[in-house]
């Protein structure tokens, strides 16, 4: 129990916010995210709507989630976080050991940001 404590003290925890940025909500959009271990389930923000998780990273350092999102006919898939991104202090940190990660998708596709500023996403990802 002792090492479940200490190890779980020197984890970094993450929040991720997928913020549903779409022009509308006539056409219902989807978002599923998963890691090795567990699985979010299905979920339809609506426009405005800011779905977000969080959790522990992993003690050596390999936590990865990874989301499947579907609008329309238009599909993509990618990670939402992952151990390079912790690394490389990609994600904002909030307070002590707590970082947040933002993504927003839009029309055109899918932005990230260390902080949820307008002028600070920058776009990863296109629609497939």
């Amino acid at each position: 129990m002792l090492v479940q404590t200490t190890n779980s003290a020197l984890t970094a925890g993450f929040t991720v916010h997928i913020i549903n940025a779409l022009s509308n909500n006539d056409i219902l959009f989807s978002v599923r995210c998963e890691s090795k271990d567990d699985d979010l389930g299905l979920k339809t923000p609506k426009v405005g709507d800011d779905y977000n998780f969080s959790f522990r990273g992993n003690v050596i350092g390999t936590t990865r989630f990874y989301c499947h999102y579907s609008w329309g006919s238009k599909k993509q898939f990618f990670d939402v976080f992952n151990s390079q991104m912790y690394q490389s202090s990609e994600c904002g940190r909030i307070s002590g050991n707590d970082y947040e990660c933002f993504w927003k998708v839009q029309d055109d596709g899918f932005y990230f940001a260390a902080h949820n500023s307008p002028e600070s996403y920058t776009k990863k990802y296109d629609w497939n």
